[in-house]
């Protein structure tokens, strides 16, 4: 008898569903994913992820978390990476909050959708 954890991104479940993989896809008992954040689900997790790191007050506006949620399209990693940028581009402005400007300031190489 064999135990396996598969994990990966979402095409990891589409690859599995083809033809060639349904015998193992039929064998799977537990099947979980995580879905895209909610826009209170981001704005917690900035929370959480701020205070892990003694951040107590509150460093994002609710427009900005609204606009980054938006941006990320609910993804963990995106919402980390632009997070992180926007931080990096409101402390080089020696602004205390992270606002829609400056959001909508962040460079081209980071992927951030302004409407």
């Amino acid at each position: 008898m064999l135990s396996l954890v598969l994990l990966g991104l979402p095409e990891l479940g589409e690859r599995l569903r083809v033809r060639r993989n349904r015998s193992l896809y039929s064998r799977l008992h537990y099947r979980l994913t995580i879905d895209p954040l909610t826009p209170d689900d981001t704005a917690d997790y900035l929370r959480v992820r701020l205070g892990r790191v003694g951040c107590t007050k509150e460093l994002f506006t609710s427009d900005a978390i609204a606009m980054l949620h938006e941006a990320a399209a609910g993804s963990l990693r995106d919402t980390d990476r632009l997070a992180t940028a926007a931080l990096r581009a409101a402390a080089r402005k020696k602004r205390k909050l992270v606002e829609r400007d400056v959001l909508s300031r962040i460079p081209v190489g980071v992927k951030i959708v302004v409407q």
